[in-house]
Formats: structure tokens, sequence, C-alpha cells
């Protein structure tokens, strides 16, 4: 095994361009890191002109998930089960409805490090760029390139730091909106805290300062994230959940979410204070408004993966001692169904009808969402104790 290895990871849909991968290689270049490989867990497809322009820079690992002989083949070399792999690999919402769970997803990206013997994990996402937005002003806007690798480094090296993560610069991921019974939805998926930010803010998150306020913090972002793999004992496997709703599968959100309070206790997941730039709506600096219809989509999707994700968050919060208070699920339904009827009205958009339906049906498969998730956990732990880390895919 190379020692201090380093690899890239992305999840994509398909491999099809370059950017941002090639800002991340080219930031890593100019700072003087050697990154040994960049593991690609994809869905659909490749383009051969962009994955040759790839290896010629850098060792490329590519994973289809869904599909991953390698990785089911070496996890039954190393003694797990049939029953066993479909558990940790298993994609099971994939032939009828499509859909990977993003727990899943990144499941594949992890293992991969492991068996290649990474050391250090350095997941970003799609719509991610090694900067920070600095300033914005009347759709002018400035941006710092920072020290991507060694900005996580400096604090993953750390004895007793096993995850190094930060928020984002740039737009928040819903457009500023108000209407109506807004705060009643809110505090129904959970996010009545972003009521005066959603609907008072309309210009990006900028910052002219960074790695100074370091904090120790059960939040993980998966789009700037980094993992010492060396902990790999400690480390849980990602989790999220998926609900079938009106023959429809939708993804429950925050698989990284859920992988932050895992690791409270064991050693420390620090935030960085290392805000890159998300640019989530795809077309930075235009201003995002919630009645474009992508947009739209993109409130809706992140309101059921919410609802979705929370019963089994505020489970496995509460099993971890992150949180003592009861969370009033009547009184959370009731302001979901008022606040969900009104975005109805106001989007002129029945979709939002589903949300009450879609918070019950989540409570309701709650148990097994943590049987599947104990399942999970035993069987990633077996492999822990059975993987030899070094062996080539």
């Amino acid at each position: 095994m190379k020692k201090y290895s380093k690899a890239f990871g992305l999840i994509t849909r398909n491999v099809d361009k370059l950017s941002p991968i090639t800002d991340f290689l080219d930031n890593a270049e100019k700072y003087n890191h050697k990154v040994d490989h960049l593991i690609i867990a994809y869905e659909d497809d490749i383009y051969p002109k962009i994955l040759k322009q790839l290896e010629a820079r850098i060792k490329v690992t590519l994973i289809q998930r869904g599909n991953a002989s390698q990785l089911k083949n070496y996890l039954r070399d190393i003694g797990l089960s049939s029953e066993e792999v479909e558990i940790i690999l298993g994609t099971p919402y994939r032939e009828k409805y499509d859909k990977i769970s993003y727990g899943t997803s990144r499941n594949h990206v992890l293992i991969a490090a492991l068996k290649l013997g990474v050391n250090y994990l350095y997941f970003f996402d799609s719509d991610i760029y090694p900067k920070i937005l600095t300033e914005y002003h009347d759709g002018s806007s400035k941006f710092t390139e920072i020290d991507f690798i060694g900005s996580h480094l400096k604090y993953l090296q750390k004895n007793d730091v096993i995850l190094t993560t930060s928020d984002y610069t740039g737009y928040y991921i819903i457009p500023k909106m108000n209407f109506p019974y807004m705060m009643d939805l809110l505090r129904g998926v959970q996010k009545e805290d972003r009521f005066y930010y959603i609907s008072t803010v309309d210009t990006p998150v900028v910052r002219d300062k960074y790695l100074e306020n370091i904090f120790v913090t059960q939040k993980a972002l998966g789009g700037n994230l980094a993992l010492d793999l060396s902990k790999k004992s400690i480390l849980p496997p990602f989790f999220s959940t998926n609900l079938v709703v009106d023959n429809e599968c939708f993804l429950g959100r925050g698989e990284d979410t859920l992988f932050g309070p895992e690791i409270h206790g064991k050693g420390r997941c620090l935030d960085i204070d290392l805000l890159i730039f998300h640019n989530c709506f795809g077309d930075f600096p235009n201003k995002p408004s919630i009645f474009k219809q992508k947009n739209l989509d993109r409130f809706f999707y992140a309101c059921m993966g919410w609802l979705i994700r929370n019963p089994f968050l505020n489970w496995i919060r509460k099993e971890d001692n992150i949180i003592s208070e009861e969370i009033n699920i009547e009184q959370r339904y009731e302001s979901l169904i008022k606040g969900s009827k009104s975005a109805s009205e106001y989007f002129n958009d029945k979709r939002f009808l589903k949300l009450p339906k879609t918070f019950k049906l989540s409570y309701e498969k709650l148990n097994e969402n943590i049987q599947n998730y104990k399942d999970i956990r035993n069987t990633w732990d077996k492999m822990y104790r059975s993987i030899k880390i070094g062996d080539n895919l």
C-alpha cells in the first residue's frame, strides 16, 4: 500500500463532461498534491473521449452502480455471503423505478477506495468547485482558489479526526420564496429554522476568509467531505432511505447527514470552514427563481426527501444521544397538511398534496428502515474485519 495515498470520489449519472473533475485535478497539481485514484460511481453512460482524457491524467476506477461485479466479487472473496453482499450493494429499486439510494451510491465509492488501499478519500459532487465565492454584487462575482486537498489534510491528519467537511458558498439549495403557511410547510418537513433565510435572502453566500472557525460538528456534507480510511474500523456505512408513493420511488435525502451522528463520540468530525463553491442551479450567477420549473421540481423533491429521511434521522440522533427532546409528530403532521395545501395552490402544483401521505408512510416504514440499517451495520462490521487493504481491483 502506498503511504498516504489519496483518491477523489465522485457519484454521477453519466461520465459525460470533464468539469468539475479537471478543476479538482488542476487544483491538486497546483498545490503539489499527488492524487493516486479517481473513483467514479456512475449509473448509465461513459463517453469514451471524456474517459480517455481523464485516464491520461490519473488512474480511473469506474464502478457502475447496480452492476458492480468487481466489488461484489471482491466482497465474496473476503468471505461475505451472496446475501450479505446484497445487503451492502443491493439496488432493489433500480430495475422497476430506476432509482438507487444515495447511501448505496456512496458506499460503492467507499468500498472501492478501501479495496484500492486509499488512505484519504475526498468526495466532491458534480456541481462543486475548488474555489470560494468571495464577492458578489449585482451579478458581478469574484472567486478565490483554495488548496482543497491540503486544507482538508491539515486537519484530517490529526490523530482523533475521522472526517473533515464544510458547507458551501453560492446560492442556497432552495430559492427565495414566501407564500401563506410556508412556515407550516417547513415545520412539517423539519426545516423551520430556514424560514427567515428562504423568505428574505436572494443573494448567494459569500466568504472572504476561511480556515478560521474550526469546530466539531455532526453535520457532514457529501460534496465537501474527506475521510481518513486508516480509521476504517470506526467508519460506518452511508445509509439513506427510499419510499414508494403512488407507484413512484422517491429518494430520501441526507446520507451524509446520517453519517455524522454515527461518527459522533468515536472520533472527531470537523467543520474546517472551507466553503467551496456550489453551483447548485447550474447557471450561476443567474438569480434562481422558484417559478422556474426545474427549481420548483428541486423544491418538491427536497421536501419529499426530507420527509422520507426525518423519521430515521430522529431515531438515530436519539439513539446516539444527540437529541433528547421528543418530536411532536402529530403537530408537525397538522402543520404539513396546512402548508402543503397552500403550496399546492400557490404553485398550482398538485404534487405537494403528496407530502402529508409521505409523512405518514415514512413513519410507518421506520421499523423496517431501522432493521435494514442494523443489517447493513452488522454486515459492514464483518466486511471491515475481513478486508485486506491494498489489493487491486
